[in-house]
């Protein structure tokens, strides 16, 4: 199988970097940070969370403060020769010093291990990344407006400390519930943040790209000078992916978002969702001008904005429809719409993804319409199903989270979604099936996993030809060292649907898919999950590593889980708090 990702999700440097090395076990033990181990007499390493090609986080116990939980954060040591990496690190350090704001992490504590290596100390968010609570057909406009008010204002006040982010996107939002209810948005990592005036590692003259492409504003793309209108713009993507289930954009390299961008966005956010008043609409659009000077120049004022027109009156038949929706008496009818085909340029490896990589991309999302008794409601649900929609799937088999939770163990759902190819090229529409038919060689396929649990998935592919007399093992979820944390009913697309996906290759035989849905994290999967990433592409070299992987699917490989088929997916239920399923893929 040929394993090809875009990996636009994840941050770019085009700084000189530390490179994106495998995860080994001989890193890990450089580290000397195992469970236990204790940072400056006050600190102790509960589990690590997780790790990139620069640095690695863990959850720690502060002894100090009744044993409250912290996040620690420490530079690899290939990380330390690089000088811009330790500037930049010093720097987050400063921002998140700077500001003191509900809505931002804040800083504990900083200094340097034994051997040099800084670390910095930070609040522990027990939540989600905000990407875990997008839905395709877009979350309620109520609790958006509450999201991206709060994520306005807390933008706002590191700007006014002279501070951009540069790096907004859902995976850097974490959303916390408290126990009233109320979610709390809050704003993380400032690793590539600018800060003006800084006192710790003066800005050079010298323009750099970084960021995450699909959240980059046209200036900063093209290494120009950035303002709070570029930070300004990333919150617009991330407010129309919000209400809409969709970015603006979905390019196949940098230098095509550029063009759509100078061009404007062609699908209005109200074609995606047709009850978005024209006030909501106008707001996102500001906010996504090309030209920074005609953006919102304040983050608290696009926020603000933002947040009075998705509450106005004109969404009173929104709420009203989404009411409904959530009585489990009505019935319900789900369609699906797909967008034009954007043209596919050379494709680049600008960015790739840090977190869960759950990004709907490249299709229209669905819209529920109840059937109720308010003839408003129901004609206009009749004349936009019969205008838009030529085939109705059954709800059952739309919606895998419908399944009744398995209490006593774990559970998931998958299916694939398959283009057919024919000289390199896709023809036919893309199709849903639950993989059991045997499929041709050269056709494009994604996978496509949920569960109504919540959870940790890793998703292995073991690939044919052995590896150091062990099996070869290439990570394809999650990417880059991201979390492997999913939120119940959460749906995650592999690869993410604006990357290339996989493709069956031209021999044929039978792709080993091993699917892990586990209550806590799994610690060989957690040290190989860094792997993930544009250079080493999930490629597990380190024979430990190889070896712990066999170890532990042999160790599963009994009793094997149940399954429950039909023509379009696969849900699969196995005792116990780890679930471990081998997708068999025939293709010939």
């Amino acid at each position: 199988m040929t394993i090809e990702n875009d990996h636009n999700s994840e941050t770019v440097f085009d700084e000189p970097r530390a490179t994106d090395s495998a995860l080994n076990m001989e890193t890990v033990a450089a580290s000397g940070l195992g469970v236990g181990t204790t940072i400056n007499g006050r600190y102790v390493i509960e589990k690590e969370l997780g790790r990139g090609g620069i640095g690695v986080v863990y959850l720690a116990r502060d002894q100090q403060l009744l044993s409250k939980r912290v996040v620690v954060k420490i530079l690899l040591e290939e990380s330390q020769q690089n000088e811009w990496v330790r500037r930049k690190f010093q720097q987050e350090i400063e921002a998140l010093s700077r500001i003191e704001h509900p809505g931002i992490v804040g800083v504990l504590d900083a200094g340097a291990l034994p051997d040099g290596k800084p670390f910095l100390v930070m609040q522990y968010v027990e939540g989600v990344p905000l990407r875990s609570i997008m839905r395709v057909e877009g979350i309620e406009l109520e609790r958006a407006a509450s999201h991206m008010q709060q994520i306005g204002r807390a933008l706002a006040a590191a700007h006014e400390k002279g501070i951009l982010h540069r790096d907004l996107k859902p995976e850097n939002i974490m959303v916390q519930t408290h126990s009233d209810g109320e979610e709390q948005s809050k704003i993380i990592d400032f690793g590539i943040a600018k800060i003006k005036d800084s006192l710790v590692a003066p800005e050079t003259v010298t323009a750099a790209t970084v960021g995450t492409i699909l959240y980059m504003a046209p200036e900063q793309l093209s290494a120009r000078p950035v303002s709070t209108a570029s930070d300004v713009y990333a919150l617009g993507v991330i407010a129309h992916e919000l209400l809409t289930g969709r970015r603006p954009f979905n390019p196949d390299s940098a230098f095509q978002l550029l063009e759509m961008q100078r061009a404007g966005v062609r699908v209005q956010p109200s074609d995606l969702r047709p009850s978005l008043n024209a006030a909501a609409q106008n707001v996102i659009l500001k906010a996504l001008a090309f030209n920074p000077k005609e953006r919102y120049q304040s983050a608290r004022e696009f926020g603000d904005e933002l947040a009075k027109a998705l509450t106005s009156d004109a969404d009173v038949l929104d709420a009203s429809i989404s009411n409904r929706l959530s009585d489990p008496a009505l019935p319900t009818v789900r369609t699906e719409a797909r967008p034009t085909a954007l043209p596919t340029p050379p494709r680049v490896d600008e960015g790739h993804a840090v977190q869960p990589s759950v990004q709907p991309a490249r299709r229209m999302s669905p819209l529920m319409l109840a059937l109720g008794t308010f003839a408003l409601v129901f004609i206009i649900g009749t004349v936009y199903f019969a205008f838009r929609s030529k085939k109705t799937p059954a709800p059952a088999e739309q919606n895998p989270a419908a399944v009744p939770v398995n209490t006593t163990g774990r559970q998931l759902s998958y299916s694939l979604t398959v283009r057919k190819m024919r000289d390199n090229k896709p023809y036919q529409e893309p199709f849903e099936t639950s993989g059991q038919e045997i499929f041709e060689n050269g056709w494009q396929f994604w996978m496509n996993i949920e569960s109504p649990q919540s959870g940790y998935l890793y998703v292995i592919n073991e690939g044919p030809e052995p590896r150091n007399g062990l099996p070869s093992y290439n990570v394809l979820y999650p990417l880059d060292g991201g979390s492997a944390q999913v939120a119940a009913n959460q749906r995650v697309e592999s690869p993410p649907r604006q990357g290339r996906g996989y493709f069956f290759d031209q021999e044929a035989g039978t792709e080993k898919m091993w699917m892990i849905w586990a209550k806590e994290p799994v610690p060989e999967l957690e040290n190989v999950k860094g792997v993930a990433n544009p250079q080493d592409k999930g490629v597990i070299t380190n024979s430990m590593q190889a070896q712990a992987l066999q170890d532990f699917f042999n160790e599963h490989a009994a009793p094997k889980p149940s399954f429950e088929k039909d023509r379009k997916r696969t849900i699969v239920k196995a005792n116990g708090d780890v679930l471990v399923n081998l997708v068999e893929l025939e293709h010939h």
